[in-house]
């Protein structure tokens, strides 16, 4: 084994696993912070117990609306958890100091941005199966088991799109002056028009385009099919290819906050 040599950045698999650990322990963090917010107990829990009771349906047998309606429920849930909980973590950071380390450290801040958004993403992705779990067993569900392989793609897939756009939420909402009333404004319009809840046959023909671009949709729409055994190949590449284009802007756009935080001195380098 290679030594380690103070101040030379290891390369290769020591790399990898640098990375990794820096992943794991940023998203470990914020898995506890998220344990303790108020908010996760409405956007994880009320919330889709609630919309659950409402639109499941009482007959145990009609299994493909059961599993629309399960499945678009806890991804409009995932959404509000996006924008609350993932959406904010730049900002919490700059108001209690701890962006500070982040960027002066020897490891890409970026990382420690997105392991943070997966710790938000995984924790609410928990919180949200253990609700829909409940509420199938409640209501006596029986939904179809999908072949594994594809139902765990379209999980990875899902959390993936849901960590870049929590990214690129967190860099924009603080790059404006009213973070909060944008994560307001975007909130409901998305449930409603995003192509997550409301079907999209139901969308005035000229605001459909919108659902095209939010990645939860077409994650919901891979989940569908997949447990009603119909092809979602389509849905697959929308969603790799809008999580790519995401996490490329939140990059592009996370360098903007650090020159921003700067200039400003907001970002106080001790």
């Amino acid at each position: 084994m290679r030594a380690f040599t103070p101040g030379v950045p290891p390369t290769g698999l020591g790399a990898l696993r640098t990375h990794l650990a820096v992943l794991w322990a940023s998203a470990r963090i914020q898995a506890v912070l998220t344990l303790r917010s108020p908010a996760v107990v409405i956007l994880a829990g009320v919330q889709p117990a609630a919309l659950l009771l409402i639109t499941l349906p009482r007959d145990p047998g009609d299994r493909d609306t059961a599993a629309r309606v399960l499945v678009s429920v806890l991804v409009t849930c995932l959404w509000g958890g996006l924008v609350w909980m993932a959406g904010g973590i730049i900002r919490r950071d700059l108001v209690q100091g701890t962006m500070t380390r982040s960027v002066v450290g020897v490891r890409d801040p970026r990382l420690v941005l997105v392991g943070k958004c997966a710790g938000a993403v995984l924790f609410t992705c928990g919180a949200l199966a253990a609700v829909g779990t409940a509420a199938s067993l409640l209501f006596g569900l029986r939904l179809r088991l999908p072949p594994p392989l594809p139902l765990l793609v379209g999980l990875v897939m899902a959390v993936v799109s849901a960590v870049a756009t929590g990214m690129l939420l967190s860099c924009v909402f603080v790059l404006t002056r009213h973070g909060v009333h944008l994560g307001n404004a975007l909130l409901y319009p998305v449930y409603i028009l995003g192509g997550t809840i409301v079907p999209g046959g139901l969308i005035p023909p000229g605001l459909r385009w919108i659902a095209w671009l939010v990645p939860l949709r077409w994650a919901k729409e891979y989940m569908v099919d997949v447990l009603l055994g119909r092809p979602a190949g389509t849905s697959l590449a929308a969603m790799a290819v809008l999580a790519a284009v995401h996490f490329l802007t939140g990059s592009v756009l996370f360098r903007k906050v650090v020159d921003r935080a700067r200039r400003r001195g907001t970002l106080e380098f001790t």
